[in-house]
């Protein structure tokens, strides 16, 4: 069977995938729309991940690979912006995978409604020893009405964004490749998405949200979020970026209490896994550093926004034990994680 071939160019950062990197590839041949190009990029990577893509790119002349030293995600995703040739991009992660008319779907309503970004819903799951489960599903609710969301202002941009109908996540998405235009991914910044996403929103004059979950994303055991060291930061350092976006667009004011309580539980996930996985005086040295990133004007507003989750009395209430008395803090999460642990 012949399949169109589109105007689309995918592309896939490769490390250490050498387990997971066929099933996404086989994703990729398999659909139903064929990609104008798929650039495979090779960071470097120390296991057999390039010689399974290069068994791809031999069958397929059009996937290429490009090699480079290791530089990490950021830099791997931003040298296949500069070798694309398609008129939209789309990411996708070497250790997922995508439904076979993923492709279809997307560039067909970018194409539609001339959309410069179009988001679709994703299915996570966790390979286990029983067989594979699926955990939950993300995007629109699928028994919404319509059956998708078209925003045109950078108000509606931000209220889906806050309100998660729009997550953060590069890869679930098809997108205008002029967006990238002097745009590119921060290096060696953990949560990078978090870093990108607010301002392609702001460079976009429509978005198409849509509920089929078409992105199959595969949880991993020692996800970022459940670790804590100095890369962690970077997390702080996006949610400011993204304040600063929202009152350089004049959409702060509309938005003050969302950004709060965003960056609020950002803030209390930080500070718990600081706690929960480093010792006292570790913890000491981070808690010093929070203090110095975030302003008591920033904090004095957290507390102020109206409790709504994930900001809510409870959170607010040990934000202002880790503000007032950060080693109580610390001592009483390491008493509780104990405590949890007897108990199972």
């Amino acid at each position: 069977m012949r399949h169109k071939t589109s105007d689309i160019s995918v592309i896939i950062p490769v490390y250490n995938v050498e387990a997971f990197i066929d099933e996404c590839l086989q994703s990729v041949v398999a659909q139903t729309l064929r990609p104008r190009e798929v650039l495979i990029v090779n960071d470097g990577t120390p296991d057999n991940s390039r010689e399974i893509c290069r068994r791809y790119a031999e069958e397929h002349d059009w996937i290429t690979i490009i090699d480079q030293e290791n530089k990490g995600l950021s830099e791997a995703r931003n040298t296949g912006i500069d070798h694309a040739s398609g008129r939209y991009i789309v990411f996708i992660d070497s250790d997922d995978y995508i439904a076979p008319d993923m492709l279809a779907i997307l560039h067909n309503k970018a194409r539609e409604t001339g959309a410069d970004m179009v988001k679709c819903g994703t299915i996570s799951f966790t390979d286990m020893a029983s067989g594979r489960k699926f955990e939950y599903w993300r995007g629109l609710d699928s028994t919404a009405k319509p059956s998708e969301l078209a925003l045109n202002t950078r108000r509606d941009f931000f209220r889906a964004f806050f309100e998660k109908k729009l997550i953060a996540n590069v890869w679930n998405a098809i997108y205008r490749t002029e967006l990238f235009h002097m745009l590119r991914f921060p290096p060696g910044k953990i949560m990078e998405d978090n870093f990108i996403t607010p301002q392609l929103l702001i460079r976009c004059k429509q978005i198409v949200i849509i509920t089929d979950s078409l992105y199959y994303y595969r949880q991993r055991p020692g996800a970022i979020m459940h670790s804590f060291d100095d890369r962690h930061f970077d997390i702080i350092e996006s949610d400011l970026q993204l304040k600063r976006i929202l009152i350089r667009n004049s959409l702060f004011d509309d938005f003050d209490d969302s950004f709060y309580r965003w960056y609020g539980f950002h803030l209390l996930v930080m500070m718990r896994n600081a706690a929960r996985y480093n010792g006292f005086f570790q913890f000491r040295r981070y808690a010093r550093k929070f203090h110095t990133m975030v302003t008591n004007e920033d904090i004095e507003q957290i507390l102020k926004t109206p409790d709504n989750l994930p900001v809510a009395s409870a959170t607010k209430r040990k934000l202002r034990e880790f503000r007032d008395r950060p080693s109580l803090f610390w001592l009483k999460l390491k008493i509780d994680t104990f405590k949890k642990a007897r108990r199972q």
